[in-house]
């Protein structure tokens, strides 16, 4: 739009309100006191409150939040329960094989059970006592350049139609400017990516690699599980050839968290995260976990899995980049959240130390790479940095590597010589004649498994009806690609890897793909599985989206 926008201006701007984000802004704020130092601070987040999009498993290591917030119990923090039993489980079709025990570097001994929105929401709040500006309903829609450097976000657009057309009550966004701009936007960040465009650095890293978790809260009968149980999973129904698992974590005798995880690639689209998470739950022994209870919550999100050979880089000019936008998870020990708060108290004390010297130059905000690099955080990635590579030749290779990598730690047989992978076959192949015969079999109960629909009315989703489609393909690559290449190559996989049923083909009168944008979890999974790079996902009116409120 051309309207003039209002500007704002702050020291420090923060776009997205996760745990990485609000650490810093936690941490920033203390410094700031000890020092009595002014410093204008805002926080801006797409959801509709703090937390509304944030959601894991989540088993937390505390070792970052004890670090910036040693008080965090006094306060309040919605801890749910300590770990207090870990197995990890190897499942067939029926039958169920345990490990003799948990390897130290899985053990979750000390740890603490949490649903992350619930975390959110608690640190937002300690954030907003500590005199932090917080906007929910502020989605950061692109970079506003200034001299080669990010000064400041543009906000979205709120009050338009459809078709484009501002209407009765269009309001223009905000233009935010700041010294500098720290970038936490979880996995897959719009701004970042755009961001990319003004920045194109040559690329050391590894390309970053995702997966895409499908989660859900249920109440059980009392008696199946004791609180703090924590269940690793993995095997059914997954072949062998891809990556991912499942999980089972009792924060009380009758509320657990569930979910299962499927690694996605352009190079390998033709999967169902969702169809995955619900033939989990049908192995006789989660079944009989589950028997009685009812499914009181789900939602989907994508996952950074590449580790500490994908991060990208952690700043650039005007900005620093905290949490899952780096990349900051550990698969070998399946949790991210502390890495992410680590991150953010790191870049709270670059932020610091450029306040203090009254310098936002490119080479003091550098200092950030740095301090994390020589962080004990930076320490446990890179010594997980081979974990996900070693099941890129398969499940009993992976389990093979990863065994050697506790022994010798960094060691990957597969590093360098991982199978190239190019899964574009005829629609009529073997693998996709499979798929469609499970996902064919799947007939939902509504008691035990669920259609998409179903799972995304307990997301609590909702967004504007009479907006622009926040999904963006070109016309002529709906015409020539989704209905003619994809068709024949994948059989149009994106209405089978999206997990709430956006993407829709249509044959009558003619064939058609019809887009339902008012279903989106904010998932990411369709840009990062699209096989042609064809889908651009963009804000779409902020406060739309998940309201998750104990995922």
């Amino acid at each position: 739009m051309a309207e003039e926008r209002e500007a704002l201006e702050f020291d420090i701007l923060f776009v997205g309100a996760g745990p990485a984000n609000l650490a810093s802004v936690i941490h920033l704020q203390r410094l700031l006191k000890r020092q009595s130092l002014e410093c204008s601070i805002a926080v801006i987040d797409k959801g509709r409150y703090a937390g509304a999009h944030l959601l894991s498993g989540a088993v937390l290591d505390t070792r970052a939040l004890e670090e910036f917030f040693p008080d965090y119990r006094e306060k309040g923090c919605p801890i749910e329960t300590e770990v207090t039993s870990e197995s990890i489980w190897f499942l067939t079709g029926k039958k169920k094989f345990s490990f003799p025990f948990v390897p130290a570097a899985f053990s979750n001994e000390g740890n603490q059970l949490v649903s992350l929105s619930r975390l959110g929401t608690w640190m937002a709040e300690q954030a907003e006592n500590e005199g932090v500006q917080l906007f929910d309903n502020t989605a950061a829609s692109a970079p506003f350049m200034e001299n080669g450097r990010l000064a400041g976000i543009i906000t979205d657009d709120k009050g338009i139609d459809r078709e484009g057309n501002p209407k009765a009550n269009f309001e223009p966004g905000l233009l935010l400017k700041a010294k500098v701009i720290v970038i936490g936007e979880g996995s897959d960040g719009s701004l970042l990516r755009q961001l990319a465009h003004h920045f194109p650095t040559e690329q050391s890293a590894a390309p970053q690699r995702y997966s895409s978790g499908v989660k859900e809260t249920w109440r059980i009968p009392e008696g199946r599980l004791k609180a703090g149980e924590v269940h690793h999973i993995f095997g059914y129904p997954l072949s062998t050839d891809t990556y991912g698992g499942g999980w089972i974590y009792a924060f009380s005798p009758t509320l657990i968290s569930i979910g299962f995880v499927t690694s996605i690639s352009p190079s390998s689209p033709v999967c169902d995260p969702h169809l995955n998470m619900q033939r989990f739950k049908q192995h006789p022994l989660l079944a009989e976990i589950l028997e009685g209870g009812s499914m009181i919550e789900s939602g989907a999100r994508t996952i950074t899995s590449g580790g500490a050979d994908a991060m990208p880089q952690l700043c650039g000019p005007g900005f620093l980049v905290t949490g899952e936008s780096a990349g900051l998870v550990n698969m070998q020990r399946q949790k991210g959240v502390h890495l992410a708060m680590k991150s953010g108290t790191v870049a709270a004390e670059t932020l610091f130390d450029a306040l203090l010297h009254d310098d936002f130059s490119d080479a003091r905000l550098k200092s950030y790479e740095e301090r994390f690099r020589n962080s004990w955080a930076y320490e446990e990635l890179h010594a997980a940095r081979n974990y996900r590579k070693a099941f890129d030749q398969g499940l009993y290779a992976g389990l093979l590597n990863a065994g050697l990598q506790l022994k010798f730690p960094g060691l990957s047989l597969a590093a360098g010589v991982a199978k190239k992978r190019d899964d574009k076959t005829k629609g009529g192949s073997k693998k996709v004649q499979r798929f469609m015969l499970e996902k064919e079999g799947f007939k939902p109960d509504g008691i035990l498994t669920f259609s998409k629909d179903q799972t995304l009315y307990r997301s609590g989703t909702m967004h504007e009806e009479d907006q622009p489609c926040h999904l963006v393909i070109k016309p002529e690559d709906i015409a020539e690609i989704c209905l003619k290449t994809c068709t024949v190559e994948f059989g149009n996989p994106c209405q089978h890897f999206c997990p709430a049923s956006v993407y829709e083909f249509t044959t009558e009168p003619q064939p058609a793909l019809k887009l339902n944008p008012s279903n989106c979890l904010h998932c990411k999974t369709c840009e990062i599985a699209d096989p042609y790079g064809i889908i651009t996902w963009t804000t779409p009116e902020a406060g739309g989206g998940p309201g998750y409120k104990l995922s």
